[in-house]
């Protein structure tokens, strides 16, 4: 059966590849009679399938043993919470950029921490982050938490920024481009983006931020705890643990995240070249022209009428998923590592031809 060329936000598209050798050690690991969901989490297959992961995972980010590499549950959404919990031992700074680094912060404040925002782009309706001279960091702060790609709003932080308790939320771009992983105090994911199915968040967290940890917070969602129990103080989703290691593995064979950074510039490229070549029909709603995500493409058409026909006839084409935010409306397509170049293409070529019909 043709693949169609998925642009979903997430749960998003996966490499063939990748869903081939899930499928089959779903059947029969490695000839052994069962699958890799029916083996324990405590059994000699599974460890080794943990191992390689967290192997993998440093090799491709360069982290070195200053942290744990943990696989968890309940998404992003949840270590809003469980971040502060463990982590906000005196006041902690927010940069709120988007829908996701919003609910972070208020998260933050629910669990409890002294949240102080440095700044936000609310006011005009988050087309951008706001810039580095704009912030108004806390000098004691705990950490300084920002989200590096606002899925919803379609723009990201060109850099990462410098400072020594750096959290950042990295969802929606993760293993996307090379990161300075190991600068940062801790980086989580969510695995639904670039790396796998949902029910699973990975978690990079240096180890001297553990002492902060209160004695008050439950096992299950102490970082600690969990790096010491492997990330199975539970039972963890090994089915999805398993094909995040055939996307690491599938990753080392595009080159490394270097390489597949070049990919996902020239497929962004293509969007916004049709973008921009579109005498405005097309409108991107980032502000910023440099902030402009390379994972989620976010524009508009003159009205919400003509945004529904061009969905319909990109669905025609074999293009979904291209429906914008149910708050934001408009166009979202995210372009993560594993749609081709030629997802790209087709979609520019639309765009192009869509525009010359109706514009």
């Amino acid at each position: 059966m043709p693949r169609v060329f998925n642009f979903s936000a997430g749960p998003a598209m996966l490499p063939l590849e990748v869903l081939e050798n899930s499928a089959k050690a779903l059947i029969d690991y490695q000839g052994k009679g069962f699958g890799i969901a029916e083996c324990s989490h405590r059994g000699k297959e599974f460890d080794g399938v943990i191992d390689e992961a967290i192997a993998r995972t440093r090799s491709l980010l360069g982290v070195g043993d200053t942290h744990d590499v943990l696989f968890l549950q309940g998404g992003a959404t949840q270590l809003f919470t469980t971040i502060a919990q463990n982590f906000a031992s005196g006041p902690v700074d927010y940069l709120v950029s988007g829908e996701w680094s919003q609910k972070a912060a208020k998260a933050a404040q629910a669990a409890g921490a002294k949240v102080n925002i440095v700044a936000t782009s609310e006011a005009t309706n988050f087309d951008r982050s706001a810039l580095p001279a704009e912030w108004k960091l806390t000098p004691e702060a705990a950490y300084f938490h920002v989200c590096s790609n606002e899925t919803v709003h379609g723009h990201r932080l060109p850099q990462w920024p410098t400072h020594a308790n750096l959290v950042v939320d990295a969802s929606s771009e993760f293993m996307s481009r090379p990161h300075p992983v190991q600068d940062a105090a801790l980086v989580y994911a969510g695995a639904q983006k670039n790396l796998g199915p949902a029910g699973v968040v990975v978690a990079i967290v240096r180890k001297d931020l553990y002492p902060r940890i209160p004695k008050s917070v439950p096992g299950l969602f102490n970082f600690q705890k969990q790096a010491e129990a492997k990330s199975m103080i539970n039972t963890p989703p090994t089915f999805g643990i398993y094909i995040l290691l055939e996307t690491f593995r599938w990753l080392e064979k595009q080159g490394g995240l270097a390489a597949v950074e070049k990919v996902n510039e020239a497929k962004a490229k293509l969007i916004y070249d049709a973008i921009d070549a579109s005498n405005g029909y097309y409108k991107a709603t980032v502000a910023v022209t440099e902030q402009r995500s390379r994972m989620n493409v976010t524009f508009r058409l003159p009205n919400e009428e003509i945004t529904d026909v061009f969905i319909k006839e990109a669905a025609k084409k074999q293009m979904v998923a291209l429906k914008g935010y149910r708050t934001v409306g408009g166009i979202r397509a995210s372009i993560y590592n594993a749609l081709p170049l030629e997802g790209a293409q087709a979609l520019a070529a639309h765009m192009r031809e869509f525009a010359a019909k109706n514009g």
